[in-house]
């Protein structure tokens, strides 16, 4: 009650206080700074009213100081009606927002116009994190510049920074390896968007060391969780917990079938669990499928609250990152840069399409089959018709701003054109597919605009790409549909840092990346350390000083017609991949796919060189 009084008088008094205060102070930075520091501090002490001893706050609004110590809290003891802050507190931390008030705290600062993430690591580290400590273990543990340590000294002379929770001296290593591991995870995050990736093995590897300090003292499981674990077959210390992160996209839900199959293969070992929100599932008969693979657990489905953020709050013992893997032998790369090893490995051995054959298993069935015949009739099409799936990032779908952030990946319509006038030219027809967002295509014979449709449905997503004879797609993550169920694809506009998960029945066209003086960077440059990490953002390729084009139409017509040769076995390879072979610093980074020849004698001279 005293909690509720408080945050109902906190309510009040700052809503009193905006309409007295004049509009040109109210939209001041310090006055908003100043608004949002108070609604954090007294929302930690609430939470800390029902969590940890209140007499341990240091007074400041950081997030941090109740998530370093989330895996003390007893979850069983409440109800799921008082459960609201700790869960709040939970997922804030489970999604990469446990830093927000140190970022607005950096924003505020009238000398930082740019966003803080563009800021060089060395910058960043001193700036960003506000405990003393770990900006000084960073700074060590990634092998800074002297000039770094000196800059954390002055800002701590200058009382910059503030401590964490104090602990006691049994708690202190593990509060500090706990903020460590999740600077590190914030870290991860920061090195890509801002053209840092040749960062990321360090980043991993030490993050590595953190959790490897932290697992001696992972918490004994509450009873309700033992009683689950149990019922599971498995034992605590083995879990590999893998985020919501993995579920939320149907692209991570890509990377967790080729994470599972690295499991197959040995590359890493324990017993994988799936953590999952309701609301928060790309397409849940797709989740569905690793039913039988990976255990799920979806909070307000199959597990309660209690439970739910029990696991959650052992993120820094047990956690898996859909970004960064380490081979048993040390080796430490992006996630998907071992992801495509993999998936070149899982083909060369043959070892099929497991989703697929769940798919088929399950979904296969008349009900299915009729509801898919119903719609193709609905459409226009014939049983002897057949069809291809097309899928083009937009802005819209994702609220992106053109020429900003990762719209870098975005396709304009017009080039598809071509292409799409050879396939119904053929006596095929066209099927859109993608968001109700998207740009609407306009009306032509033999294409169905399913984007716009009434008749979207999950399954039917699902169902369309699985019967395609093939499937025009770009680095997005609804393209990993098809891969997963290895159906013949043509990935145009493709551009990426990292490795694709691409199946071998894959041709692919590259978004052109010139220099400033108009060169164009060749494969062996375009996937080289130097380079590859300048694409994840229209900021990061700007600061490297190069600039991106689209596929021309003639580019992506050629792909899909050497795909659609692929259906039909007629298909032939150009002399020149051995020649493209030899020019790859990273033979895995396109997994089993190819380049398609056209592309390939197109840009030979600058790109083959």
């Amino acid at each position: 009650m005293e909690e509720l009084l408080l945050h109902t008088f906190l309510t009040k008094t700052l809503s009193a206080m905006k309409k007295r205060v004049p509009k040109c102070v109210k939209e001041t930075r310090l006055f908003q700074y100043l608004v949002y520091s108070v609604k954090n501090v007294v929302f930690i002490i609430i939470l800390f009213r029902y969590t940890l001893n209140p007499k341990h706050l240091t007074g400041h609004g950081s997030l941090m100081e109740v998530v370093a110590k989330l895996h003390k809290i007893n979850w069983t003891k409440y109800p799921a009606a008082k459960l609201s802050n700790k869960f709040f507190i939970t997922r804030m931390m489970i999604e990469h927002r446990n830093y927000e008030y140190e970022r607005r705290l950096l924003t505020s600062k009238p000398e930082l116009k740019e966003n803080p993430d563009n800021l060089p690591i060395e910058h960043y580290c001193a700036l960003f994190f506000r405990d003393q400590n770990v900006a000084l273990s960073l700074a060590s543990e990634l092998k800074l510049d002297k000039a770094v340590f000196q800059k954390i000294h002055d800002l701590a002379s200058q009382g910059y920074y503030f401590n964490l929770t104090p602990a006691t001296p049994l708690e202190a290593p593990i509060i500090a390896d706990i903020n460590l591991f999740y600077a590190y995870r914030n870290l991860a995050l920061k090195t890509y968007h801002s053209g840092e990736g040749h960062l990321i093995p360090t980043v991993t590897h030490n993050l590595g060391l953190v959790q490897k300090r932290l697992l001696p003292s992972l918490p004994k499981p509450s009873k309700p969780l033992k009683k689950l674990l149990d019922q599971l077959q498995i034992e605590l210390p083995e879990v590999k917990l893998l985020s919501p992160d993995w579920s939320a996209l149907i692209g991570h839900n890509g990377h967790l079938n080729v994470h599972l199959m690295m499991r197959k293969m040995g590359w890493w070992t324990g017993s994988p669990l799936l953590l999952a929100y309701k609301d928060r599932i790309a397409n849940q008969p797709f989740l569905s499928l690793f039913d039988e693979l990976c255990p799920t657990l979806t909070l307000g489905e199959n597990i309660s609250t209690p439970l739910w953020c029990e696991l959650a709050s052992l993120t820094p013992f047990l956690g898996v990152s859909h970004q960064l893997f380490q081979f048993e032998d040390g080796r430490a790369m992006y996630w998907n840069d071992a992801g495509s090893m993999a998936l070149q490995e899982w083909e060369n051995q043959d070892r099929g399409f497991p989703l697929r054959d769940i798919y088929d298993k399950r979904y296969n069935t008349d009900e299915t089959q009729q509801k898919f015949s119903s719609l193709l009739k609905k459409w226009g099409l014939q049983t002897s018709d057949w069809y291809v799936c097309l899928h083009m990032r937009d802005g819209q779908t994702r609220g992106e701003k053109e020429g900003a952030g990762e719209s870098i990946r975005n396709t304009a319509i017009e080039n598809y054109m071509d292409a799409i006038q050879f396939i119904t030219g053929q006596g095929g027809w066209v099927i859109r597919m993608g968001s109700n967002k998207a740009p609407k295509l306009p009306a032509m014979p033999h294409v169905i605009d399913y984007a716009h449709s009434a008749d979207q449905a999950p399954l039917m997503d699902l169902h369309l790409v699985r019967k395609a004879r093939l499937f025009i797609g770009t680095t997005s993550g609804f393209a990993y549909v098809a891969s997963s169920f290895g159906i013949p694809t043509a990935m145009v506009n493709a551009i990426s840092s990292i490795g694709l998960l691409w199946s071998k029945d894959t041709r692919f066209a590259l978004k052109p990346i010139q220099t400033r003086e108009g060169r164009l960077l060749s494969q062996r440059e375009v996937i080289s350390e130097k380079w590859r990490w300048a694409y994840p953002t229209h900021e990061s390729l700007s600061q490297a000083g190069l600039s991106v084009r689209e596929n021309t139409p003639d580019e992506i017509l050629e792909t899909v017609k050497e795909v659609l040769a692929i259906t039909s076995n007629t298909c032939t390879s150009s002399p020149l991949l051995k020649t493209w072979q030899a020019c790859l610093p990273l033979p895995a980074f396109y997994a089993s796919a190819l380049p398609s020849s056209y592309f390939l004698e197109k840009y030979a001279d600058s790109f083959l060189i």
